[in-house]
């Protein structure tokens, strides 16, 4: 598990990063993001629970469960439910929205 300021700090950096990718749900935030040759990070923030997770990894594995969080965690959502985060003005929104 992760504090609340690690994963916002994360999430900052993700979307700084031009690989970064942050999607916000009714339910959770993921990002995941390049940090290195062959390394990259994984931040999720769950809301109703209040828990965040951070976990590094290798390309292969990144691309994998990219690739389930979409065809599997983002199908569960409606048309118009989640959103991609693409501005500091919009994170700065679920950044509230993680600390209430």
């Amino acid at each position: 598990m992760a504090t609340i300021d690690d994963v916002i700090k994360y999430l900052k950096e993700a979307l700084a990063k031009p690989t970064g990718i942050i999607i916000e749900t009714p339910d959770y935030i993921y990002a995941l993001y390049e940090i290195g040759p062959n390394q990259w990070r994984q931040v999720s923030f769950v809301f109703g629970d209040k828990e965040g997770f951070v976990d590094d990894m290798d390309t292969r594995r990144a691309l994998l469960l990219f690739m389930e969080e979409v065809s599997k965690s983002l199908i569960r959502f409606n048309k118009g439910e989640w959103r991609v985060i693409l501005s500091e003005a919009e994170l700065e929104e679920v950044i509230e929205r993680m600390k209430t």
